[in-house]
């Protein structure tokens, strides 16, 4: 008898059986007809076992395979959005970078704004001081040329009155 198929007769068992004979038996021909057809029915449904067997570890296999794959695309996927979260962390960080940089520049675009304007301030409060000073040499100056204008003034007036006092004598 044959266990390897998970029965406990295979048809070839079942062909080999050999009955004996009795006085008032069977129809041999008839026994070993419907034995024939058990056989025959027997090894189809082995067959068919085996064939199911076959598709099932075949469908098992494919799972496998699909979970393999479900797996690897699972971690790819982890992967790619774990590489996501770092590409966002790292262009957030080089925004932040960016503003910094850019508070920086207009800081310092400030200070030299500043530091040209109170130049710029220096400049006027300088160029007015030497205005100031300028008026107040041309003032003297014109006081100056005023005074020997006067002095000259003097001098013809005293020499116009010595000339007509002369002329008068």
């Amino acid at each position: 008898m044959s266990e390897e198929n998970g029965t406990n007769l295979s048809p070839l068992d079942i062909k080999k059986k050999q009955f004996s004979t009795a006085f008032r038996g069977f129809d041999v021909k008839e026994v070993e007809t419907f034995l024939e057809m058990i056989t025959l029915e027997m090894e189809g449904l082995i067959v068919k076992k085996n064939s199911l067997k076959e598709a099932l570890e075949k469908k098992d296999r494919e799972i496998g395979e699909i979970k393999e794959r479900e797996a690897s695309m699972r971690k790819t996927l982890e992967g790619l959005q774990q590489l996501l979260e770092e590409e966002r962390q790292r262009a957030e960080e080089k925004g932040r970078q960016i503003i910094r940089e850019a508070e920086l520049k207009a800081a310092e675009i400030l200070q030299q704004a500043r530091e040209e304007e109170a130049a710029l301030k220096n400049g006027i409060d300088q160029l007015k001081r030497i205005r100031r000073e300028f008026l107040a040499k041309v003032g003297s100056l014109v006081d100056s040329y005023k005074k020997i204008l006067d002095q000259d003034q003097k001098v013809v007036d005293e020499e116009l009155r010595v000339d007509s006092d002369v002329q008068m004598i």
